[in-house]
C-alpha cells in the first residue's frame, strides 16, 4: 500500500502504526520519506484490513493505494556497500521489475514486486551474485517454504512489556540525499550510479526509493558517509547523479545522524514501529527518513537531535549500553 498524507511524518504514530499495532497486525515493510510518502507491507491475508484502517483514521487530504498480490525480495549482506545496492537495483531494471517499494536495513536490500515478477528477479539476481547455498534459481524455490507457511510465521508470539532489541546503534555526519525522477523505468541509471559512488569509496547507510501514487513519478532519498579525513564529496555525489539522472535536481542535507535498530523478532512481534515513533516523539525528534525491514529499523534525523533521540531509545527498548560518538554538528541544508 503506498500512502502521501500532507501531514508529512505528524501522521505516522496516530494514522498509521498506532492503529495497526491495536489491531495487533505486523508490518513486513515500512518505509516513510518526510513530508510525504509512506510504502506500507502487510501479510496478504491482512492487506485489506490495514487499508481499511488506515484509510479510517487517514487525515484530511490523505491518498491511499492499495497494491494486491506483491511479494519481497531481498538480498544480504550488503555491507553498505553501493555497488552492491546498484547491481540489486540493475538487476531488478533488467528483469523489468515495477518496483512498489525499496528500502535498505543494517544487513539487507528488499524490494517490494509483484508476486508474477519474483521469478524473473530471482533468475537476474542469480546471473550477478553467487549464493552458496543454491547453486540455481530453481533449487532456491524448490527450498523455499509453501505461502500459508510463510504467513504462520509473520505472527505476533511476543508479548514482552519491554521490547529487546539486539542493539541501537547511532551514525554521525550522513549526507541525506533526496530527489524525484519520472518513473522507476530509469532506475537502472540509479543503479549505475550507484555502482560509481562505490569507486569513491563512499558507503550507503541507508536508501529508500517510493513509488508516486499511480507511478508516474518515484521518491529516492539515501545516505552518504565517508571518514571526514578524505573531504568532501558532495560536489562529485551530485555530478554522478546528474550525469546518469539529468532530470533529477539532488537535493543535500549535512551532516545528518541515523540510528539503527535490529531486533531478535521485529517480523513477528506487531507495534514495534509505533513504539519507536511514538518515542521519538515524546522527545520532540523528528523523523527526516524511515526504512523498517528485515528485522531492522532505520531512522535518519537532525545530528543536533541524536543525544535526545539515543536517550529514549534507550530508556524505551531493551537493548546494550549505546555506542557514543562526537558531539554532533549543527545540519545545514545544501541546494
Amino acid at each position: 500500500m503506498v500512502s502521501s498524507s500532507p501531514m508529512g511524518e505528524n501522521c505516522l504514530s496516530t494514522d498509521i502504526c498506532a492503529p495497526l499495532a491495536q489491531k495487533k497486525i505486523n508490518l513486513s515493510f515500512f518505509t516513510h520519506l518526510s513530508g510525504d510518502r509512506q510504502v506500507i507491507c502487510a501479510a496478504d491475508k491482512m492487506g485489506e484490513e490495514t487499508f481499511t484502517l488506515v484509510k479510517r483514521h487517514a487525515g484530511p487530504g490523505s491518498t491511499l493505494q492499495l497494491q494486491r498480490g506483491t511479494s519481497i525480495v531481498a538480498v544480504y549482506p550488503h555491507e553498505k556497500r553501493p555497488e552492491i545496492l546498484g547491481t540489486f537495483i540493475r538487476s531488478l531494471a533488467r528483469a523489468r521489475v515495477i518496483l512498489h517499494g525499496l528500502a535498505s536495513s543494517p544487513s539487507a536490500i528488499s524490494v517490494v514486486l509483484s508476486s508474477r515478477r519474483v521469478k524473473a528477479a530471482v533468475e537476474q539476481l542469480f546471473q550477478h551474485f553467487h549464493f552458496p547455498a543454491f547453486p540455481s534459481p530453481q533449487e532456491f524455490f524448490d527450498a523455499q517454504p509453501p505461502p500459508a507457511e510463510l504467513v504462520q510465521q509473520v505472527v505476533a508470539t511476543y508479548q514482552e512489556k519491554v521490547i529487546k532489541v539486539y542493539w541501537i546503534v547511532p551514525q554521525l555526519d550522513l549526507d541525506l540525499w533526496g530527489g524525484q525522477v519520472s518513473s522507476s523505468a530509469i532506475l537502472e541509471e540509479f543503479a549505475e550510479a550507484l555502482i560509481e559512488f562505490g569507486e569513491l569509496g563512499l558507503k550507503i547507510p541507508f536508501l529508500v526509493a517510493s513509488p508516486g501514487l499511480g507511478g508516474k513519478d518515484f521518491l529516492l532519498s539515501f545516505s552518504t558517509f565517508r571518514e571526514q579525513t578524505e573531504g568532501d564529496q558532495g560536489p562529485a555525489v551530485r555530478r554522478i547523479l546528474q550525469r546518469h539522472l539529468p532530470e533529477i535536481r539532488p537535493m543535500r542535507l549535512t551532516p545528518v545522524a541515523g540510528v539503527f535498530l535490529h531486533g531478535p523478532h521485529f517480523g513477528d512481534r506487531y507495534g514495534v514501529v509505533d513504539t519507536f515513533l511514538q518515542a521519538l516523539m515524546k522527545a520532540r525528534v523528528s523523523l527526516l527518513a524511515l526504512s523498517c525491514t528485515v528485522s531492522s529499523i532505520s531512522g535518519v534525523l537532525k545530528q543536533q537531535e541524536l543525544d535526545a533521540a539515543m536517550e529514549v531509545l534507550s530508556a524505551t527498548f531493551e537493548a546494550p549500553r549505546p555506542l557514543t560518538g562526537p558531539r554532533p554538528r549543527k545540519p545545514v541544508f545544501v541546494p
